[in-house]
């Protein structure tokens, strides 16, 4: 389960540097608090949301938590590449660019195969919300390949399905 909390890590942090700083980081506390686990949670879905609980405190601890979240493209595009494969730059650079809540949702739901619930239990949103950030996310990698696109299919994607749920 290491490889795949690696990934996870340096998916969230941008670098595989700072990924693996946070992973050792979140392992030790992880370690030290292992009696919160609950019974019948599955161990990675458990460990996966401890990771991005420990990377939000620190970013709320830090005096300039988006400073931190400056990725170069080219560093974030290794993390896809596999020895001997050509990375696609564009797809590299579309996923780097999303917010870190997005690319986890990437990660957990088609990397990772998680279903929307456990998704939802480690980023701790409902799973409505899981769905409606896939559609955004397809929406704007949608408007990326067709830049000539009808602005309105944009304008009723942010209508019909807005990023944090409304309340009424």
């Amino acid at each position: 389960m290491l490889p795949r909390l690696m990934r996870f890590a340096d998916l969230l942090v941008g670098t595989r540097e700072e990924g693996t700083a946070v992973l050792r980081r979140a392992l030790q506390r992880m370690l030290a608090e292992e009696h919160r686990y609950q019974r019948g949670v599955a161990l990675d879905v458990w460990a996966f949301g401890e990771i991005y609980r420990h990377w939000l405190g620190e970013l709320r601890d830090h005096v300039n938590p988006m400073g931190l979240a400056n990725i170069e493209d080219e560093s974030f595009a290794r993390l896809f590449g596999v020895e001997g494969e050509e990375i696609d730059m564009m797809t590299a650079n579309f996923i780097g660019n999303l917010p870190p809540q997005q690319r986890l949702t990437l990660l957990l739901v088609y990397g990772e195969r998680l279903d929307h619930a456990d998704a939802g239990r480690v980023l701790d949103v409902p799973p409505e919300t899981i769905a409606v950030r896939l559609v955004r996310i397809t929406a704007a990698f949608a408007d990326r390949l067709d830049p000539y696109g009808d602005e309105s299919e944009a304008d009723m994607v942010d209508a019909f399905y807005p990023e944090e749920p409304r309340f009424s």
